[in-house]
C-alpha cells in the first residue's frame, strides 16, 4: 500500500521572509506486509517507509527574527518481522525482531546539512511464551 500526498500550499525552506500557514507531517508512504499462516506456524515481514516531511516549527536552539526556525523529519525505512508457533491449543511460542536494517531516525533544519538531532534505537528482539487457560 502506498499513500501519496500533496498540498496547494507547498512550503519552501528557502524563503526565509515565508510565514504563516504550513502543513506538518505531510509526506509519502509505502507499507508491504507480506504474511504466512499454516497449521499453527505465523510469520509476518513489515516494510514501512516515509519520505521527508515537515515535522513542526521550532528549535530547541533559536527562535530567529524570521520567527521559529522548521524542524524536518528525515526519511526513514524500517523492516520488522514476526512469527509465532502453537504448540498446542494452550501454549504458543513466538519471536517478533523490530528495526531489523538497525534504521536510524533524524531531523534536519531549513537546510539538509543542517542536522539537528539523530536516534539510534537499534534493533529490538521479543521472544516468550503465551499460555491460555
Amino acid at each position: 500500500m502506498a499513500t501519496f500526498v500533496d498540498t496547494n500550499k507547498p512550503y519552501d525552506p528557502k524563503d526565509i521572509s515565508q510565514s504563516g500557514f504550513a502543513i506538518t507531517g505531510l509526506a509519502n508512504s509505502a507499507n508491504l506486509v507480506a504474511f504466512y499462516d499454516k497449521n499453527g506456524f505465523e510469520a509476518r515481514v513489515a516494510v514501512n517507509y516515509r519520505k521527508e516531511y515537515l515535522r513542526g516549527f521550532g528549535q530547541n536552539q533559536n527562535t530567529g527574527a524570521f520567527g521559529s526556525e522548521p524542524t524536518f523529519e528525515n526519511p526513514n525505512l524500517q523492516v520488522d518481522f514476526s512469527t509465532s508457533y502453537a504448540l498446542t491449543k494452550q501454549i504458543n511460542l513466538f519471536f517478533e525482531a523490530l528495526n531489523l536494517t538497525n534504521e536510524t531516525q533524524s531531523t534536519h533544519g531549513r537546510f539538509d546539512n543542517q542536522l539537528l538531532d539523530v536516534f539510534a534505537y537499534g534493533h529490538r528482539y521479543t521472544a516468550g511464551a503465551r499460555f491460555r487457560f
